[in-house]
């Protein structure tokens, strides 16, 4: 048996390197969770943009029935 233990001898010693295909797995699948949330994101987005829009539109109409109710109840003035 050889005492040498120089690293070239010896390959019981070398850490097990990953399949180059575990990493790229691996960005793959960030990539795409990034794609799903930023989609997730942009559909937030669009919702809050049209219940904004909603809001505005029931707050005018509001509004609007409040002006006529005011009128409604108000009295003429007979001169």
């Amino acid at each position: 048996q050889s005492t040498d233990m120089s690293p070239a001898s010896s390959t019981a010693s070398l850490p097990v390197s990953p399949l180059p295909e575990e990493p790229l797995f691996f960005k793959d699948g960030i990539k795409d969770e990034c794609s799903v949330l930023k989609l997730q994101l942009k559909e937030r987005d669009e919702l809050i943009a049209q219940l904004r829009e909603e809001l505005e539109k029931a707050q005018c109409f509001q509004k609007a029935l409040a002006a006529q109710a005011d009128k409604s109840t108000q009295t003429e003035l007979v001169g």
